[in-house]
């Protein structure tokens, strides 16, 4: 159930990490963790298909994500995902070495959270060493040296509400280059819906668009601000996430890091993040107004529709305050249906349909989707 926005706790989402030389034992872990664990060391077997550091990206993101996933989906608690990562790189280290254990934390660095890189670059000097008889393969090191070139394009789905980040990434080498698509779901409190690591732009845009609808096209960002519902993203685990959200957990937070560093080499700064600003309901509540006028020929209550506005406004990405989708007005749906005021909640409930046509018709959508929304509104 959507909590309303007015009465969340506001949370620090950049909180500083411990350094990483703790040496955990299993009664310090979750209950989920140590079989989680053994599964991925088991399973890093798959690694040795691996031909590229593309490839290794992708098999080291889907082996820890197939774990979070199955630990979201039972009865657990302590789902603190950063401890597990922690938590498998030190069972790496103090495990029997095997090459593919080791080209499991060449793919783990490649992935690496913040605060975690040189821990894992540690381990996996240890486990080189300890593999010193073997003879191993050059190219899993350049997985870590992925680096964003600072190019990078915009993309969004038809409501304005699904933001599509795509940032070029180069290996040295002569390995191919890479873009990887961030997808950004700014119904509500902006949250990672995804990722993936594709060829070119095209092919990224193609994937995007399979998904979110063929008219959409990227556009390059040459202003920062314009990424602030990439910046606002939460990592929080909500419960809900979807495999494609667990297999990039730890990958797109990496991503992000580079871009924003390739992005102040250029001498451009991402905008600060922050999920809650003080908002002034009167940059909605005028237009709103004059529209409702113009089309019914009276002005709506003044003090409905302030809340309305406020409640809509506050917690997401300013630059979507005028979007409406689907899914943001579920979001607000139940928002409203849980305010205490007995008065204003069905005057806001049935002024919403109004809200919604407003939205709907200032932003261009088609009208099926305008008159989609609105049925969904009147229910």
């Amino acid at each position: 159930m959507p909590v309303s926005r007015g009465r969340r706790q506001k949370k620090n989402k950049k909180q500083a990490k411990a350094q990483k030389t703790s040496a955990l034992e299993p009664a310090d872990l979750p209950a989920w963790m140590p079989e989680s664990i053994e599964n991925v060391l088991d399973g890093a077997t798959v690694l040795l298909k691996s031909e590229s550091p593309r490839e290794l990206d992708q098999a080291t993101a889907s082996l820890l994500g197939g774990e979070l996933r199955r630990a979201l989906r039972g009865e657990n608690n302590g789902l603190d995902f950063d401890l597990f990562f922690e938590a498998v790189v030190l069972a790496v280290t103090n495990a029997d070495p095997r090459q593919e254990l080791w080209l499991l934390l060449q793919g783990m660095s490649a992935i690496s959270p913040p605060g975690f890189e040189s821990f894992v670059r540690a381990g996996v000097s240890r486990l080189r060493k300890a593999l010193r008889s073997e003879i191993l393969p050059g190219w899993p090191q350049l997985a870590s040296k992925n680096k964003a070139t600072g190019e990078v394009w915009e993309i969004q789905d038809v409501y304005g509400t699904r933001l599509g980040v795509l940032a070029a990434f180069d290996y040295p080498g002569g390995e191919a280059p890479t873009v990887y698509l961030f997808e950004i779901d700014t119904s509500w409190i902006p949250r990672l819906g995804g990722g993936g690591v594709y060829d070119s732009l095209d092919q990224a845009v193609e994937a995007w668009r399979q998904r979110f609808g063929e008219q959409a096209t990227p556009v390059a960002v040459t202003d920062p601000r314009r990424l602030e519902g990439l910046v606002n993203r939460s990592l929080d685990i909500l419960g809900d996430e979807s495999r494609a959200t667990l297999d990039n957990w730890y990958r797109a937070e990496r991503r992000y890091l580079d871009l924003d560093t390739a992005l102040k080499n250029r001498g451009l700064r991402l905008p600060p993040s922050s999920y809650y600003i003080d908002v002034d309901p009167a940059v909605m509540t005028g237009p709103f107004n004059a529209w409702h006028l113009e089309t019914f020929g009276n002005e709506p209550d003044e003090l409905v529709v302030e809340d309305l506005a406020a409640e809509w406004m506050e917690g997401i990405v300013p630059a979507t305050w005028f979007a409406v989708s689907p899914d943001r007005l579920g979001h607000i749906s139940a928002l409203i249906g849980d305010w205490p005021d007995d008065t204003v909640r069905p005057a806001a409930q049935a002024l919403l349909p109004k809200w919604v046509r407003w939205l709907g018709e200032r932003a261009g959508l088609p009208s099926p989707l305008v008159e989609g929304m609105v049925a969904q509104a009147t229910k």
